[in-house]
């Protein structure tokens, strides 16, 4: 195998027992590629932060921020800090409650071995049942899911993906600049990893398998069917960050379809029968899509930051 090496990056926040079981098979990966773990943490409350003043790795190096950026914030900041402080090919990121099995980064680096054009690649991620985890399959280039979610080959080029164990090339986050750290929560993954395609070919690569040990295993951005009341709020940002994915996409059909999705799910909202909280969902849906058409955060570049790592 040729001599990579790779950051891998875990954004955190009050999730300290998820954390350590995943730094511990981030750092049990089977190959020696793994040269650095940047472990963000959003101004965590939990005993975070002294857990993490309490490793000794050398490859580990700690970014306890001052506020919660959320994960856009933090996969920001920790892709920047693998531009600025390191000399490594390939960044991997993953949230805290990604537990990548111990060949996972191996495949994933076979996948650029065998691939000449690929500049980003996304694992497969199965939920703690070892089902398919909903909110984290692949977006295939070029059809529907099914290449991907029924498919049997072990490399199949995709447009998006979740930030659950996608790795990019160093070339790539030069070129594309980083993760929208304005879109706080949700989406940011899917604007950025479609950023990436737009430039170059990504893989899902089916034999690099990632557990994510999230509670529950729901269907991606279901406001008709959330019942937790603590995460309403986070509709919000998904319907507004979801419209300006949309428009950085240059149609105006694509534009139109992201919308339909928007009415289709304040109907279902209005609608159905024992939908819970449904006059604050509807309130969401409409105040998240209109905010979405006046929402213009610029992209910024590792570049565009001074430091002395240059």
């Amino acid at each position: 195998m040729t001599d990579y090496s790779v950051t891998a990056v875990i954004v955190t926040y009050n999730r300290l027992s998820l954390l350590k079981d995943s730094i511990e098979k981030v750092l049990s990966q089977d190959t020696s590629a793994l040269r650095h773990l940047i472990i963000v943490n959003g101004a965590s409350t939990d005993g975070t932060k002294e857990f993490l003043d309490s490793l000794s790795d050398k490859r580990i190096i700690v970014e306890n921020l001052d506020q919660n950026l959320g994960g856009s914030g933090g996969f920001n900041w920790g892709i920047k800090q693998f531009y600025q402080k390191t000399v490594d090919d390939f960044v991997w990121v993953m949230d805290d409650d990604s537990m990548p099995t111990s060949t996972a980064l191996r495949k994933l680096l076979t996948m650029f071995e065998l691939n000449a054009d690929a500049g980003w690649g996304a694992s497969k991620v199965n939920w703690i049942d070892g089902e398919w985890a909903r909110m984290n399959v692949p977006a295939p280039a070029d059809s529907g899911k099914t290449a991907v979610y029924y498919g049997d080959e072990n490399f199949v080029p995709i447009k998006h993906a979740t930030f659950v164990s996608t790795i990019f090339k160093r070339s790539l986050i030069k070129t594309i600049g980083l993760p929208q750290k304005e879109y706080f929560i949700w989406g940011d993954d899917i604007e950025f990893t479609e950023r990436a395609h737009r430039v170059a070919t990504g893989y899902f690569v089916r034999d690099s398998i990632v557990i994510h040990a999230s509670k529950t295993n729901p269907n991606p951005g279901d406001i008709v069917g959330e019942t937790l009341e603590d995460r309403l709020p986070r509709y919000m940002y998904e319907y507004r960050n979801r419209i300006l994915t949309s428009r950085r996409r240059q149609s105006i059909l694509k534009l139109i379809k992201t919308i339909g999705h928007g009415v289709i799910d304040f109907i279902k909202t209005l609608f159905l029968p024992g939908v819970q909280y449904r006059g604050r969902k509807l309130k969401i849906i409409i105040k998240g899509t209109i905010t979405g058409f006046f929402f213009h955060p610029n992209i910024e570049f590792a570049d565009d930051f001074n430091d002395n790592h240059h």
